[in-house]
């Protein structure tokens, strides 16, 4: 198979709205929004805050941080975006996939896309060595488990639930080299401030900036858009017209109400259409037959 030509997008104010909107999500207030991009990284890696931020495909590995973390400050009409990864490290996914009887996948997950609105501020692996300031999951979430290891599959498992995986730093200084910390959790490029780095001041890298910035924020709650960065690229590159269609977990609005239809006259499922994408509809719509 042909290697897909990368594609490059510019991050702003205007066009975030505009990829929300492709994708029927409605965030609440003028607050600070998170969103992930699977398979794109930074073109240049910024400072702080900016007007926009250009990113670049990539395909992803499981080896590399092949992802973009970013912030989507709405009241300053302004991002920042951080290479990362929304996938676990390839070394985790296998031994999952390697264990056996009913114990086999389970350990490692891959979030599934989605508009998920729970992140907090807190600590991930509180009171270890490794545990740090970080943003917690703390609601049911949708994720993948692979039984044959990587790559992740649309044919593996669904699960709805809370696996207790949370957005930290992923061990990683700026994200170039092989390696990085996770078994599902989503995480940027950067050193953090740890027990383990007794010797070390401060976090470090991206994570260091990104954690700034949501630190700063008085704001308790996060929500994150989590998209294929292709599916993404094609979303924000349209072409004014008839819109197509696009729908994820936590997208809201008449095009989910069609879909809902369409699944009840197929069996599928059951209820009145509700118009909002849940858990019930996403897994009657993408399950695994």
């Amino acid at each position: 198979m042909a290697k897909k030509p990368a594609r490059t997008m510019t991050l702003s104010h205007a066009t975030l709205e505009k990829l929300f909107a492709a994708y029927q999500i409605h965030p609440e207030g003028n607050g600070i929004v998170l969103f992930a991009l699977r398979g794109a990284v930074p073109v240049k890696q910024a400072s702080g805050w900016s007007a926009s931020a250009q990113v670049r495909t990539a395909p992803v590995d499981y080896v590399h941080m092949r992802c973009t973390l970013g912030l989507w400050d709405r009241r300053g009409r302004r991002v920042f975006a951080a290479p990362g990864s929304t996938v676990p490290y390839k070394d985790n996914v296998e031994k999952a996939a390697a264990r056996k009887g009913r114990a086999r996948g389970k350990g490692t997950n891959q979030l599934e896309p989605g508009y998920y609105t729970d992140l907090t501020k807190g600590e991930h692996l509180q009171g270890k060595r490794n545990g740090h300031q970080a943003l917690r999951q703390t609601e049911y979430r949708l994720y993948r488990r692979s039984l044959t290891g990587a790559p992740y599959r649309d044919s593996a498992p669904l699960y709805y639930g809370n696996p207790y995986d949370n957005l930290h730093c992923g061990w990683n200084l700026d994200g170039k080299p092989a390696g990085f910390s996770s078994a599902g959790c989503m995480v940027v490029a950067g050193m953090p401030h740890c027990p383990r780095r007794e010797d070390q001041t401060g976090n470090q890298g991206p994570w260091k900036i990104f954690h700034d910035l949501i630190y700063a924020a008085d704001q308790k709650r996060f929500p994150i858009l989590l998209l294929p960065a292709e599916a993404a690229a094609s979303a924000m590159g349209a072409e004014p017209g008839p819109a197509r269609t696009r729908l994820v977990y936590g997208s809201e609005g008449e095009a989910v109400k069609a879909l809902q239809r369409s699944l009840a006259a197929a069996g599928s499922y059951r209820g009145r259409p509700t118009g909002r994408l849940d858990a019930r509809t996403y897994r009657a719509w993408k399950s695994p037959a």
